[in-house]
């Protein structure tokens, strides 16, 4: 199972997207004080539930793809509702935060932003590695 390049991409996209949990990371800063998230200077990922469940789930999401290296199809599929979902909640939910207090001109990404696109990168290197392992065992099966 760990063998597969796929799982380590996997479990690395995982740890990125579990990541978001630790309390002091921030998704993005500003260079001045503002109204709500902003009060401090950043935007943490602790201050946003959403994103907070987000990232748990999908961090779970893909290590439970890990295990289901018997079902390819399956696996692809679970990893990309993982992005999906990432990709709504890293993504779009501090974004849109970000444009409705009004900082987007002042906005310069935290390190929760740079983990939510590298766990979304492993989440596709994963996926072409899974389709390559899919498309080598139905060649294998046609030559049989």
């Amino acid at each position: 199972m760990l063998q597969r390049i796929q799982s380590v991409w996997l479990l690395l996209a995982a740890l990125c997207f579990l990541g978001q949990w630790y309390p002091g990371i921030a998704l993005a800063k500003s260079s001045a004080a503002g109204l709500g998230a902003f009060e401090d200077q950043q935007f943490l990922s602790s201050e946003s539930y959403a994103v907070l469940i987000g990232s748990g789930v999908t961090g779970i999401l893909c290590l439970i793809s890990i295990f289901m290296y018997k079902e390819r199809v399956m696996q692809i599929l679970i990893v990309a509702i993982s992005s999906l979902i990432q990709m709504i909640c890293g993504v779009a939910i501090p974004f849109y935060t970000i444009n409705k207090l009004g900082k987007m001109s002042q906005f310069d990404p935290g390190p929760g932003l740079w983990l939510t696109g590298i766990g979304l990168f492993l989440c596709w290197m994963a996926t072409r590695s899974i389709r390559k392992d899919e498309a080598l065992v139905k060649s294998m099966e046609r030559l049989r």
